[in-house]
């Protein structure tokens, strides 16, 4: 691994570095190392929450039972619902 001896300071407003944070805390990352990421052109993702890799399990069970077919729609609302739409009213 190489070893980083060098530092870089910049300044941000309060805001900018709770964004900064919160982002870095999305992707599991330190800061300095999201900043970093982001300074040499790459874009960390995002983590999923546990509730997509438990909705996942879901749907790969629901694959192997008989009346999985009609289990994968409720299973997918729910995982829209919880996942990509948490408190949001339709």
């Amino acid at each position: 691994m190489t070893k980083r001896t060098v530092q870089i300071y910049t300044r941000v407003t309060p805001q900018e570095k709770k964004r900064i944070a919160s982002n870095a805390r999305k992707c599991r990352l330190s800061v300095s190392e999201y900043i970093r990421q982001r300074s040499l052109g790459f874009a960390p993702r995002e983590v999923p929450p546990q509730a997509y890799y438990d909705m996942c399990g879901l749907l790969e069970d629901a694959l192997t039972l008989p009346e999985g077919e009609r289990m994968i729609p409720g299973i997918l609302n729910e995982l829209r619902e919880t996942i990509l739409l948490p408190g949001r009213d339709l």
